[in-house]
């Protein structure tokens, strides 16, 4: 049985630092999400990589032409970032592209 909260919030992890080029529509689209949450757009980009690990939808998306890339700095769980380095052998994608995977995945719900 799952207790309430952790239905609704995550269990302590070590972070990995790392800066990661995320497309400029995706971060935005994550600037306007957190005005509705109680998230940080560190945290929404860490539920959204967990949710990519969970389904496994690596699906290549369609990016706008002239598309923006912009570097952020993130505290990606430790746990997650392992994870991503596996996927990052299984489907030869970089760990930038599965992060923009993800957060595209999350936010186009």
């Amino acid at each position: 049985m799952v207790n309430i909260f952790e239905q609704y919030l995550l269990k302590k992890d070590n972070g990995v630092r790392r800066r990661i080029i995320v497309d400029s529509t995706l971060y935005k689209k994550l600037e306007e999400l957190s005005k509705n949450y109680e998230a940080s757009i560190n945290k929404m980009v860490n539920v959204s990589i967990i949710e990519l690990i969970k389904n496994e939808d690596v699906r290549i998306y369609p990016r706008p032409e002239n598309e923006k890339t912009e570097p952020h700095n993130f505290l990606i769980r430790e746990s997650s970032y392992k994870e991503l380095e596996k996927m990052k052998e299984k489907y030869g994608l970089s760990i930038f592209k599965l992060i923009n995977i993800a957060i595209y995945n999350a936010v186009n719900i």
